[in-house]
Protein backbone atom coordinates (compact mmCIF):
# COMPACT_ATOMS: atom_id res chain seq x y z
CA UNK A 1 0.00 0.00 0.00
CA UNK A 2 1.11 3.49 -0.89
CA UNK A 3 1.06 6.22 1.82
CA UNK A 4 1.05 9.26 -0.28
CA UNK A 5 -0.79 12.48 -0.06
CA UNK A 6 -4.06 11.42 -2.01
CA UNK A 7 -4.06 8.43 0.67
CA UNK A 8 -3.63 10.83 3.84
CA UNK A 9 -6.43 13.61 3.00
CA UNK A 10 -8.93 10.63 2.53
CA UNK A 11 -8.49 8.91 5.70
CA UNK A 12 -8.11 12.49 7.13
CA UNK A 13 -11.30 14.01 5.90
CA UNK A 14 -13.51 10.83 6.22
CA UNK A 15 -12.34 11.01 9.92
CA UNK A 16 -13.42 13.99 10.15
CA UNK A 17 -17.06 13.77 8.29
CA UNK A 18 -17.75 10.58 10.37
CA UNK A 19 -16.90 12.82 13.30
CA UNK A 20 -19.12 15.59 11.97
CA UNK A 21 -21.33 12.59 12.27
CA UNK A 22 -21.10 11.76 15.87
CA UNK A 23 -20.98 15.55 16.89
CA UNK A 24 -24.93 15.82 15.12
CA UNK A 25 -26.01 12.59 16.60
CA UNK A 26 -25.17 14.03 19.77
CA UNK A 27 -26.17 17.63 19.60
CA UNK A 28 -29.99 15.95 18.83
CA UNK A 29 -29.95 13.25 21.31
CA UNK A 30 -28.64 15.43 24.07
CA UNK A 31 -28.95 19.26 23.23
CA UNK A 32 -27.99 20.30 26.92
CA UNK A 33 -24.34 18.96 25.54
CA UNK A 34 -23.86 22.04 23.50
CA UNK A 35 -22.46 19.69 21.10
CA UNK A 36 -21.47 21.75 17.36
CA UNK A 37 -19.40 21.43 14.36
CA UNK A 38 -18.44 23.55 11.74
CA UNK A 39 -16.81 22.18 8.05
CA UNK A 40 -13.32 23.72 7.41
CA UNK A 41 -10.92 22.78 4.95
CA UNK A 42 -12.23 19.41 4.04
CA UNK A 43 -12.43 18.49 7.58
CA UNK A 44 -14.81 19.58 10.85
CA UNK A 45 -14.38 21.80 13.61
CA UNK A 46 -16.11 19.56 16.46
CA UNK A 47 -17.07 20.57 20.00
CA UNK A 48 -18.59 17.43 21.50
CA UNK A 49 -18.34 19.82 24.95
CA UNK A 50 -16.44 20.03 28.12
CA UNK A 51 -15.14 16.86 29.45
CA UNK A 52 -16.78 15.14 26.42
CA UNK A 53 -14.55 13.31 24.07
CA UNK A 54 -13.73 15.31 20.97
CA UNK A 55 -12.82 19.01 20.63
CA UNK A 56 -10.42 19.75 17.95
CA UNK A 57 -10.19 20.47 14.30
CA UNK A 58 -10.36 16.71 13.03
CA UNK A 59 -9.19 16.32 8.80
CA UNK A 60 -8.16 20.06 8.69
CA UNK A 61 -4.87 21.09 7.14
CA UNK A 62 -4.85 19.28 3.68
CA UNK A 63 -7.53 21.34 2.22
CA UNK A 64 -5.34 24.02 0.55
CA UNK A 65 -7.07 26.95 3.02
CA UNK A 66 -4.63 29.73 4.07
CA UNK A 67 -3.42 28.59 7.14
CA UNK A 68 -4.24 32.28 8.94
CA UNK A 69 -7.72 31.62 7.82
CA UNK A 70 -7.52 28.49 8.78
CA UNK A 71 -6.50 29.11 12.70
CA UNK A 72 -8.60 32.53 12.62
CA UNK A 73 -11.48 29.84 12.17
CA UNK A 74 -10.45 27.30 14.80
CA UNK A 75 -9.48 30.07 17.30
CA UNK A 76 -12.99 31.70 16.85
CA UNK A 77 -14.98 28.58 17.02
CA UNK A 78 -13.67 26.73 19.93
CA UNK A 79 -13.20 30.84 21.71
CA UNK A 80 -17.27 31.42 21.44
CA UNK A 81 -17.66 27.71 23.29
CA UNK A 82 -15.35 28.24 26.42
CA UNK A 83 -12.41 25.74 25.07
CA UNK A 84 -8.97 25.51 24.49
CA UNK A 85 -8.43 25.66 20.40
CA UNK A 86 -7.03 22.45 19.65
CA UNK A 87 -6.40 20.04 16.15
CA UNK A 88 -4.98 16.83 14.80
CA UNK A 89 -1.85 17.85 13.02
CA UNK A 90 -0.89 15.19 10.12
CA UNK A 91 3.08 14.75 9.06
CA UNK A 92 2.15 15.49 5.77
CA UNK A 93 0.92 19.19 7.11
CA UNK A 94 1.74 22.21 5.19
CA UNK A 95 5.16 23.37 6.69
CA UNK A 96 3.49 26.90 6.75
CA UNK A 97 0.56 25.11 9.35
CA UNK A 98 3.30 23.79 11.37
CA UNK A 99 5.37 27.21 11.61
CA UNK A 100 2.33 29.40 12.35
CA UNK A 101 1.15 26.92 15.21
CA UNK A 102 4.70 27.62 16.99
CA UNK A 103 4.40 31.33 16.19
CA UNK A 104 0.60 31.21 18.02
CA UNK A 105 2.02 29.50 21.03
CA UNK A 106 0.39 25.79 20.09
CA UNK A 107 2.24 23.03 21.78
CA UNK A 108 2.20 19.70 21.77
CA UNK A 109 -0.87 17.29 24.02
CA UNK A 110 -0.26 14.01 22.60
CA UNK A 111 0.36 11.47 19.79
CA UNK A 112 -2.08 9.07 18.37
CA UNK A 113 -1.47 6.72 15.43
CA UNK A 114 -3.59 6.36 12.13
CA UNK A 115 -3.65 2.57 11.05
CA UNK A 116 -4.95 0.88 7.59
CA UNK A 117 -5.84 -2.38 6.34
CA UNK A 118 -6.49 -2.80 2.51
CA UNK A 119 -9.36 -5.39 2.11
CA UNK A 120 -7.90 -7.71 -0.10
CA UNK A 121 -6.56 -11.09 1.96
CA UNK A 122 -8.91 -10.95 5.38
CA UNK A 123 -7.81 -12.96 8.07
CA UNK A 124 -10.15 -15.95 8.93
CA UNK A 125 -13.36 -15.00 11.67
CA UNK A 126 -13.11 -16.22 14.97
CA UNK A 127 -15.07 -18.60 16.47
CA UNK A 128 -16.26 -16.62 19.25
CA UNK A 129 -20.09 -15.49 19.05
CA UNK A 130 -20.70 -11.51 17.68
CA UNK A 131 -23.85 -10.18 17.98
CA UNK A 132 -24.89 -6.77 16.76
CA UNK A 133 -26.70 -4.39 18.75
CA UNK A 134 -30.31 -3.92 17.51
CA UNK A 135 -33.57 -1.46 18.61
CA UNK A 136 -35.29 -4.55 18.78
CA UNK A 137 -35.44 -5.21 23.21
CA UNK A 138 -36.43 -8.90 22.29
CA UNK A 139 -32.61 -9.63 20.64
CA UNK A 140 -30.59 -6.23 21.65
CA UNK A 141 -27.50 -6.13 23.32
CA UNK A 142 -27.38 -2.29 24.11
CA UNK A 143 -27.25 -2.30 27.42
CA UNK A 144 -24.08 -5.19 27.93
CA UNK A 145 -22.45 -2.85 25.07
CA UNK A 146 -22.87 0.07 27.05
CA UNK A 147 -21.71 -1.31 30.21
CA UNK A 148 -18.67 -2.70 28.78
CA UNK A 149 -17.64 1.00 26.97
CA UNK A 150 -18.24 2.93 29.80
CA UNK A 151 -16.95 0.06 32.44
CA UNK A 152 -13.52 2.28 33.14
CA UNK A 153 -15.43 4.72 34.60
CA UNK A 154 -16.99 5.14 38.21
CA UNK A 155 -20.85 4.37 39.23
CA UNK A 156 -22.52 7.14 39.19
CA UNK A 157 -19.85 9.93 38.24
CA UNK A 158 -19.75 12.59 35.36
CA UNK A 159 -17.43 10.49 33.33
CA UNK A 160 -19.86 7.41 33.81
CA UNK A 161 -22.94 9.78 32.65
CA UNK A 162 -20.82 11.50 29.74
CA UNK A 163 -19.59 7.62 28.68
CA UNK A 164 -23.36 6.75 28.45
CA UNK A 165 -24.66 9.83 26.93
CA UNK A 166 -22.33 9.07 23.96
CA UNK A 167 -23.11 5.98 23.77
CA UNK A 168 -26.69 6.68 22.98
CA UNK A 169 -25.62 9.20 20.49
CA UNK A 170 -23.39 7.59 18.13
CA UNK A 171 -26.03 4.56 17.90
CA UNK A 172 -27.84 6.42 15.60
CA UNK A 173 -24.59 7.77 13.70
CA UNK A 174 -25.95 6.18 9.63
CA UNK A 175 -24.05 3.98 8.00
CA UNK A 176 -22.52 2.50 11.67
CA UNK A 177 -22.85 -1.20 13.42
CA UNK A 178 -22.07 -1.49 16.87
CA UNK A 179 -20.88 -5.39 17.67
CA UNK A 180 -20.70 -7.29 20.83
CA UNK A 181 -18.47 -10.35 21.47
CA UNK A 182 -18.62 -12.99 23.78
CA UNK A 183 -17.07 -15.56 25.92
CA UNK A 184 -18.95 -18.51 26.48
CA UNK A 185 -22.84 -16.74 27.08
CA UNK A 186 -21.20 -13.54 28.53
CA UNK A 187 -20.65 -10.65 27.12
CA UNK A 188 -17.20 -9.06 27.07
CA UNK A 189 -16.25 -7.14 24.38
CA UNK A 190 -16.72 -4.18 21.99
CA UNK A 191 -16.29 -2.53 18.81
CA UNK A 192 -18.23 -0.70 15.93
CA UNK A 193 -17.86 -0.03 12.17
CA UNK A 194 -18.78 3.38 10.58
CA UNK A 195 -18.99 3.91 7.05
CA UNK A 196 -17.94 6.80 5.19
CA UNK A 197 -16.84 7.19 1.59
CA UNK A 198 -15.58 3.32 1.22
CA UNK A 199 -13.46 3.89 4.68
CA UNK A 200 -14.84 1.48 7.01
CA UNK A 201 -13.52 3.16 10.45
CA UNK A 202 -13.12 0.94 13.56
CA UNK A 203 -13.35 2.21 16.66
CA UNK A 204 -15.53 1.79 20.05
CA UNK A 205 -12.89 -1.20 21.35
CA UNK A 206 -13.35 -1.85 25.10
CA UNK A 207 -12.62 -5.12 26.84
CA UNK A 208 -14.09 -5.81 30.65
CA UNK A 209 -10.68 -6.04 32.77
CA UNK A 210 -11.49 -9.58 34.22
CA UNK A 211 -12.14 -11.07 30.44
CA UNK A 212 -8.82 -9.41 28.54
CA UNK A 213 -6.55 -11.79 26.97
CA UNK A 214 -9.59 -14.51 24.97
CA UNK A 215 -9.57 -12.97 22.16
CA UNK A 216 -12.40 -11.20 22.02
CA UNK A 217 -10.43 -8.00 20.19
CA UNK A 218 -9.50 -10.08 17.90
CA UNK A 219 -12.16 -11.31 16.73
CA UNK A 220 -14.41 -8.24 16.55
CA UNK A 221 -11.26 -6.53 14.61
CA UNK A 222 -11.82 -9.53 11.94
CA UNK A 223 -15.25 -9.49 12.12
CA UNK A 224 -15.37 -6.14 11.27
CA UNK A 225 -12.81 -5.90 8.51
CA UNK A 226 -15.23 -8.71 6.58
CA UNK A 227 -17.96 -6.74 7.45
CA UNK A 228 -16.14 -3.80 5.84
CA UNK A 229 -15.35 -5.46 3.09
CA UNK A 230 -19.06 -6.73 2.59
CA UNK A 231 -20.46 -3.02 2.37
CA UNK A 232 -18.14 -2.21 -0.37
CA UNK A 233 -15.24 -0.18 1.30
CA UNK A 234 -11.96 -0.72 0.10
CA UNK A 235 -9.94 0.15 3.00
CA UNK A 236 -10.39 -0.13 6.96
CA UNK A 237 -8.66 2.37 9.18
CA UNK A 238 -8.50 3.06 12.82
CA UNK A 239 -6.53 5.41 15.73
CA UNK A 240 -4.82 3.90 18.90
CA UNK A 241 -2.30 5.64 21.24
CA UNK A 242 1.31 4.47 20.42
CA UNK A 243 2.70 1.20 22.01
CA UNK A 244 -0.44 0.85 23.40
CA UNK A 245 -2.43 -2.42 23.77
CA UNK A 246 -4.86 -1.23 20.88
CA UNK A 247 -2.25 -0.60 18.53
CA UNK A 248 -0.67 -4.21 18.79
CA UNK A 249 -4.18 -5.83 18.34
CA UNK A 250 -4.62 -3.67 15.23
CA UNK A 251 -1.16 -4.88 13.84
CA UNK A 252 -1.74 -8.57 15.02
CA UNK A 253 -4.80 -8.69 12.04
CA UNK A 254 -2.80 -6.71 9.56
CA UNK A 255 -3.24 -3.16 9.93
CA UNK A 256 -0.29 -0.79 9.21
CA UNK A 257 0.89 2.07 10.76
CA UNK A 258 0.53 4.80 8.00
CA UNK A 259 1.49 7.86 10.10
CA UNK A 260 1.60 9.57 13.51
CA UNK A 261 -0.96 12.57 14.23
CA UNK A 262 0.04 15.21 16.69
CA UNK A 263 -2.73 17.21 18.58
CA UNK A 264 -1.52 20.30 19.57
CA UNK A 265 -3.21 23.03 21.24
CA UNK A 266 -3.13 26.70 22.83
CA UNK A 267 -3.71 26.92 26.41
CA UNK A 268 -4.28 29.75 28.37
CA UNK A 269 -1.34 30.60 29.80
CA UNK A 270 -0.81 30.88 33.79
CA UNK A 271 -0.60 35.09 34.86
Amino acid sequence: MLVDLPLVTRVEQSAGRLTAAEVGALAARSPASGAASRPLDGGVLAAMGPGRYVNRGVGVGLGGTPTAVLLDELESFFGQRGLPPMLEVSPWAPTELVAELAARGYTVQWFRDVFAHPLGDLPTPSVLRVHEVHDDPAADWAADWAAILAADTEAGSAAREIALEFCDAVRHVANSVHLVALVGEQPVATGSLSIVDGVGWLGGAATLAAQRGQGAQHALLVERLHRARSAGCTLAAATALPHGVSARNLQRVGFRLLYSQTVMARLARLA
